[in-house]
């Protein structure tokens, strides 16, 4: 079958087959969604909170992250700052912090800027040799991982602990917001993408024990980790999607937490965000090395969402394959009637544009019940849901890309730029707080 046939009878017929069965899984992932009930259990005693921040060049958003961070007066929370191998003021700036509650891990060339999982690993390593750390079961110290322009909800802390009373859980995920949505509409529209995916698919997989986590808002048991080995995090552009995963397998269980929500920083840029999705899509191609072990070791209820899950980046090409075969196929029917040839049938695209558009306003329906949109009508809902459906299309090229890279073998990235935080007003100054530990 030839998938760029102009007159695309077997595209038509697999473009069918694939949003059919795309249609039918997200059907079943929003009843799931809706059966899902946040944990309401009692938060076991002696939690000890360690928030692991990454940080390469991070002066334009490193202060107000950790005002933020340091606004509870909480004596079982600690912020360990891994600069990786700053050249700005980084770690000046995290040293000025009146706060011993601070911690800085300092990692020099050769060894820095290896990738986030090897600034986590180096975390983990520093944690090892801390006295605080040392004095506790490791049952009952939580590593959050915070991005360094990440903004956690007030109350994230208090939401995330209670599913840490089920000694089987080793990580929790918060939701994902972005926090510059009201200023730019491609921000909006990565805004739009997260809450899809964490109040339906997120929520959903919570029923099948198949809970993803992200590299933002990540709270993991720190026995769990070293369950793994003493480099929990791998190498992968996506070392949060592989730990998650392999945590899964080990026989421990993720749970997502959608009582509080990470907010960061949104690309503004196409660019920018080209890069970024592709820099996801080569890490998610790179999990597949994990495919024999999840066929091995998964839960058979995780089992085909866990294998989904990694086999998407294969849908993403297919559908664009697709997508491409039904543009050259409506540009030759329209060529043809313009030519004085036979009016194309009406009811061929009506039908695609309804299966397209049909998913996006629903998944615009439900973003629409997580942010009230002030003044915002169907009418104007319906105008967010077809430039959302336009927005996806940046997955087809940062697809594309990324796969160019496979080929090329070439892993290597930037790392996405900060805009520098206006102050806000409900920031305060962080207070000292006593505390025995170091600053590194």
């Amino acid at each position: 079958m030839n998938l760029l046939d102009p007159d695309g009878g077997g595209a038509r017929l697999l473009a069918a087959v694939m949003i059919i069965l795309g249609m039918l899984y997200l059907c079943v992932m929003l009843v799931l969604a809706r059966v899902h009930r946040a944990w309401t259990g009692t938060p076991p005693d002696g939690l000890f909170f360690v928030f692991v921040m990454p940080c390469l060049n991070e002066e334009a958003v490193i202060g107000p992250s950790l005002a933020r961070l340091l606004q509870s007066p909480a004596t079982n929370r600690r912020v360990l700052v891994v600069d990786d191998g700053s050249d700005d003021r980084t770690s000046q700036l995290v040293l000025d912090v009146p706060d011993d509650r601070v911690w800085l891990l300092r990692r020099t060339p050769p060894h820095a800027r290896k990738g986030k999982g090897a600034a986590l690993n180096a975390a983990m390593g520093d944690l090892a040799t801390r006295a605080e750390i040392l004095a506790r079961d490791p049952s009952d110290v939580i590593i959050a991982v915070v991005d360094a322009d990440g903004r956690l909800d007030p109350h994230t802390v208090e939401a995330v602990a209670p599913y840490f009373a089920d000694p089987r859980t080793a990580g929790v995920q918060t939701g994902v917001r972005i926090n510059n949505r009201g200023t730019s509409l491609l921000a909006r529209l990565q805004d739009m993408e997260f809450v899809i995916y964490t109040d339906v698919f997120q929520r959903g997989r919570g029923q099948l024990d198949n809970v993803g986590l992200g590299g933002n808002g990540q709270f993991v048991r720190l026995s769990a980790l070293r369950s793994l080995g003493g480099s929990p995090w791998s190498h992968s552009l996506t070392e949060d999607l592989d730990l998650g995963v392999r945590l899964l397998l080990a026989g421990w269980r993720n749970q997502f937490c959608p009582q509080a929500d990470v907010h960061q920083q949104g690309v503004v840029r196409l660019g920018r965000l080209l890069r970024q999705r592709s820099r996801w899509f080569q890490g998610h191609l790179q999990s597949w090395t994990l495919m024999p072990r999840v066929l091995r070791q998964a839960r058979a209820r995780a089992l085909p969402d866990m294998l989904f899950h990694l086999s998407s980046p294969l849908l993403i090409l297919l559908a664009s394959l697709l997508t491409a075969a039904f543009v050259l196929s409506t540009v030759a029917v329209l060529t043809s009637w313009f030519a004085g040839g036979p009016a194309p049938d009406a009811r061929y695209f009506l039908g695609a544009y309804l299966m397209a558009a049909g998913p996006a306003l629903v998944c615009g329906l439900i973003y629409r019940s997580r942010e009230p949109l002030t003044g915002v009508g169907m009418l104007r809902l319906a105008g967010y849901v077809h430039l959302y459906m336009l927005y996806a299309l940046v997955w087809f090229v940062a697809g594309w890309w990324a796969l160019a890279r496979v080929v090329g073998r070439r892993t290597s990235w930037h790392k996405t730029a900060r805009t520098p935080e206006q102050p806000r007003a409900d920031i305060r100054t962080p207070m000292p707080a006593a505390s025995d530990g170091h600053r590194g």
